[in-house]
């Protein structure tokens, strides 16, 4: 498993592409995937904090979801927007999507071979 990071805008899908000679049919969009139905025929998930944003009310989905990944899908590249510097946010929802996206990360980047964060289209290995 491949993990890149970095803020918004930063380059990350462009950059992956690029170093893997991927087109866009092997990405699929974290807000657009739905374990309970995902057919596993992309390679990049792309904007995977927004995934754990779908899913931060079903906790036993994201679960059973990174169970999996980590089990079955070595090749599997995650590609997600830090989200939890700066400010903390007022609202409880925004607070507990941040918390949980974090853990989740931090379970996945354990498990990962490559570790990447990009600034500016740059990446810098972290592992």
């Amino acid at each position: 498993m491949e993990i890149y990071i970095g803020g918004c805008s930063q380059g990350k899908l462009e950059y992956v592409l690029a170093k893997k000679d991927y087109g866009k049919e092997s990405v699929i969009e974290g807000a657009l995937l739905n374990p309970l139905t995902d057919s596993g025929g992309y390679k990049i998930i792309n904007h995977f904090h927004e995934f754990v944003r779908n899913y931060v009310d079903k906790p036993e989905v994201i679960d059973n979801f990174i169970r999996q990944i980590i089990e079955k899908r070595e090749d599997i590249i995650i590609i997600s927007d830090q989200i939890g510097g700066g400010i903390v946010p007022v609202d409880k929802a925004e607070r507990e999507w941040r918390e949980l996206h974090g853990r989740v990360m931090c379970q996945l980047v354990a498990c990962a071979g490559h570790v990447e964060r990009i600034i500016c289209g740059i990446g810098q290995v972290i592992k």
